[in-house]
């Protein structure tokens, strides 16, 4: 992974978890009075109407809703510059706001970054680093053993 955004694939996945499902009721960290508090706790800049925006955008590409060219406008100023110095060389990234970086972020991972397969309870993403790339829930101890007990179930009823 770049080290230029690896540091920000974390902080992408806080991200795009910041509007759970809890105990049935979609939930959002970056609305009401708590969410400029969510931004300064984790380091992001800017006022969260932009995180939320960036947020979604990322989810809608990542859950199938839109095409990654939709992301194009977050990193449209990002520019790749060469530093030479007496350690050798090194990149720089100039114009590389909070969303571009979390754009940047999800290039690096996102052949392993998924949704959790339980759409209908829970819109959390998970990050697979599995060897088989396998990962479909975010917890198997919550998400996994519902599903697979439904389908159980389903399949006993049948």
């Amino acid at each position: 992974m770049s080290n230029l955004v690896s540091s920000d694939v974390g902080l992408l996945l806080e991200l795009l978890n910041s509007a759970p499902i809890v105990d049935g009721v979609p939930t959002d960290a970056l609305r009401g009075s708590g969410a400029t508090g969510w931004l300064r706790e984790r380091g992001i800049p800017g006022p969260p109407a932009a995180a939320r925006e960036v947020r979604d955008a990322v989810a809608a590409v990542v859950r199938g809703e839109a095409s990654a060219g939709s992301l194009q406008k977050y990193v449209r100023d990002v520019r790749q510059v060469v530093v030479v110095s007496a350690d050798g060389v090194r990149w720089r990234l100039e114009g590389a706001r909070f969303p571009a970086r979390a754009v940047l972020a999800w290039a690096e991972v996102k052949d392993r970054l998924r949704p959790c397969e339980n759409d209908a309870e829970c819109r959390l993403f998970l990050i697979d680093r599995s060897k088989a790339n396998a990962r479909r829930w975010c917890s198997m101890s919550t998400c996994g053993n519902r599903l697979k007990a439904r389908r159980h179930q389903a399949r006993l009823h049948d």
